[in-house]
C-alpha cells in the first residue's frame, strides 16, 4: 500500500517556502472512506484488537506487513459517518497522521491539497524567527514515533517470516448484505507452527513485548464479526435514506 494513500498534493514542508502556512487540527475522517485496509504497527495491536481484524499483506518483494481490515468491502468502509467522525474505538496512527507524512530520508511531507491548511488561519508551523512552533514540533513527534514503531514492525514480520510462522487465510464470510466475501490474499500466523519456535526466540519476543503482539493479532480475528455487522448497520442506513429521498421526490 502507498505511503502516501490519501494525499492529492504531497510536498516537502520547506521552512522558507511555507514560513507562514497555518494548520487546522480536526478529527474528521472522510478522506479516509474509499480504502478497506490500512497498514498497522506492532504497538497499535492491543486498541486495534477490540473491533478491527489484524491480517498480514505480502507485497511483490515478498516482504511482509501487518494491516488493519477496515471493511469487507473493496474501496470503502463504514467506519466512518456522513459527516466524517470515525465510528470505531481506535482510529489507525496511518489514518491519523494525515495530511502529514515523513518519507524514508526524513523529510517531513504534507498534502498540499488538504483544506486544514492556509495562510489565514489557523496554528503557525513557524514563528515568527522561521523556528519550529509547539504545533509543528508535535507533529514531528507524532511522525517520528510512528516512523520508529513501522521499521520496528518491519523487523517483527520480517523475523516471523524466516520462522517461517504464516499462513494463508482463505475464507468466506458474509459482507453484512447477506451477500458472501471471499477473503484471499492474506496471511495469518501459525499458532501450532508458532509452539515449536526455539525457547530462546520465543524468550525474545516476550522480553519486547513482540510476543503480545502476536496474541493480539490472532485475539483481532473473532472481529470479522464485528465488521460483517458494521457494514449490516451501513447497509441498512443507505437504504432508509434511499427510500427517503424516494419518497420526497415522489
Amino acid at each position: 500500500m502507498s505511503e502516501l494513500l490519501f494525499y492529492r498534493k504531497p510536498v516537502a514542508l520547506n521552512r522558507e517556502n511555507h514560513r507562514n502556512l497555518k494548520f487546522s487540527p480536526g478529527n474528521k475522517f472522510l478522506f479516509s472512506r474509499e480504502i478497506n485496509s490500512v497498514p498497522l504497527t506492532g504497538i497499535e495491536f492491543f486498541e486495534a484488537s477490540r473491533d478491527l481484524p489484524i491480517f498480514f499483506s505480502r507485497n511483490e518483494s515478498g516482504q511482509y506487513f501487518p494491516l488493519a481490515l477496515l471493511s469487507l468491502r473493496n474501496n470503502q468502509h463504514a467506519l466512518v459517518d456522513e459527516d466524517g467522525s470515525w465510528q470505531g474505538s481506535y482510529v489507525p496512527a496511518f489514518i491519523r497522521r494525515y495530511p502529514f507524512a515523513m518519507t524514508d530520508n526524513q523529510t517531513v511531507c504534507f498534502d498540499e491539497g488538504c483544506e486544514q491548511f492556509s495562510e489565514e488561519t489557523g496554528e503557525p508551523l513557524f514563528d515568527e524567527q522561521g523556528e519550529n512552533s509547539a504545533t509543528l514540533n508535535n507533529v514531528l513527534q507524532f511522525l517520528t514515533n510512528f516512523d520508529k514503531s513501522y521499521k520496528a514492525t518491519q523487523e517483527f514480520s520480517a523475523t516471523l517470516a524466516e520462522h517461517q510462522l504464516f499462513k494463508s487465510f482463505d475464507m468466506q464470510v458474509m459482507a453484512g448484505d447477506g451477500k458472501p466475501v471471499r477473503l484471499e490474499g492474506l496471511h495469518v500466523v501459525d499458532e501450532a507452527k508458532l509452539l515449536d519456535v526455539e525457547p530462546e526466540q520465543v524468550q525474545h519476543w516476550f522480553k519486547s513485548g513482540q510476543l503480545a503482539w502476536i496474541y493480539a493479532h490472532l485475539h483481532s480475528l473473532g472481529a470479522l464479526r464485528q465488521l460483517s455487522k458494521q457494514q449490516a448497520q451501513a447497509n441498512a442506513v443507505a437504504e432508509a435514506k434511499e427510500k427517503a429521498e424516494a419518497g420526497a421526490l415522489n
